[in-house]
């Protein structure tokens, strides 16, 4: 190849790789540019994400179902975790009236035959141990009811017992049962199907789901009064608390509303927040008084 050919032939490949780094740049330029406003909208969203009712000024209600993080406000003291020296303890206290009494005697005095003479003579009491402890048991109460026959005092008549009011049929759980049912499943939030196999394994009883919901409903039932009043008592006063919460029921997110007073407290269950399921228990739309809420 001629000089002239190869200054030529170099000349075209420089101005080829002038304009491929050219389009590189501008690729590079550009690609810095997207990068830029992803990232700022990385961060507006990660600021979003991360805002609370703790660092901004959304409501408590907003910051959903997750369990809060708890930090203790308290100074480190530099004891040692436990009970300290000196401290009065507390335990429990020893009865005087046992239910059972069990003795335990040495080994080698077990089978002796004069056992019982030397416990009268020769043998005291060193220790004493308690044991406190819960006694599982199912009671059945038979109820009787008695016909008389051709009574002489009541001119011959057929006289007959009548049972308690509340026994109404051949077989039936009894107020202890039912209200155990009912605290395990409102008071300490088990599960029905959980209540059931709780009580199923603890008294051996075929207690089915179906009639623990019915139990539920019927303690709801005879406390209605009592909630109607609570209910007007927070109508009626003069300072008000209200907000709401998220909860599941059946797999879906429902809300419970809480119309408050110093003394009283009345929730109900919506699927709605804010002002539809708010109304719909009756408190606020009827109450005169000063409304307060956490926002």
């Amino acid at each position: 190849m001629s000089k002239d050919k190869l200054i030529e032939a170099l000349m075209k490949e420089n101005s080829e790789l002038k304009q491929l780094l050219h389009s590189l740049n501008t690729s590079m330029e550009q690609q810095s540019s997207l990068i830029e406003q992803l990232s700022q909208t990385i961060a507006e969203l990660n600021e979003k994400l991360n805002k609370n009712s703790k660092n901004s000024s959304k409501p408590p209600s907003s910051d959903g179902l997750k369990k809060p993080v708890t930090k203790s406000l308290r100074q480190k003291s530099g004891k040692k975790p436990g009970g300290q020296q000196g401290h009065d303890g507390n335990h429990l206290a020893i009865t005087t009236n046992p239910d059972e009494l069990k003795k335990h005697l040495p080994k080698a005095c077990i089978n002796c035959p004069n056992i019982s003479k030397c416990i009268d003579q020769r043998a005291c009491v060193v220790e004493k141990r308690h044991v406190i402890d819960a006694v599982v048991t199912v009671h059945v109460t038979e109820h009787q009811k008695y016909s008389f026959k051709k009574c002489p005092f009541h001119e011959g008549q057929i006289l007959q017992g009548a049972f308690p009011v509340g026994v109404s049929a051949t077989v039936q759980y009894g107020d202890n049962l039912n209200a155990l049912a009912v605290a395990l499943n409102t008071v300490g939030m088990v599960s029905i199907k959980r209540t059931h196999e709780i009580l199923g394994s603890v008294f051996s009883i075929p207690l089915s789901t179906g009639t623990i919901s019915s139990m539920v409903r019927k303690c709801a039932e005879s406390v209605n009064n009592t909630v109607n009043i609570i209910r007007q008592k927070v109508i009626n006063s003069t300072i008000g608390h209200f907000d709401e919460t998220g909860t599941r029921v059946d797999g879906k997110t429902m809300w419970v509303h809480n119309s408050s007073t110093e003394d009283y407290t009345y929730l109900s269950v919506h699927q709605k927040r804010g002002t539809e399921g708010m109304d719909d228990n009756g408190v606020l739309p009827a109450f005169q008084g000063i409304a307060m809420h956490d926002c």
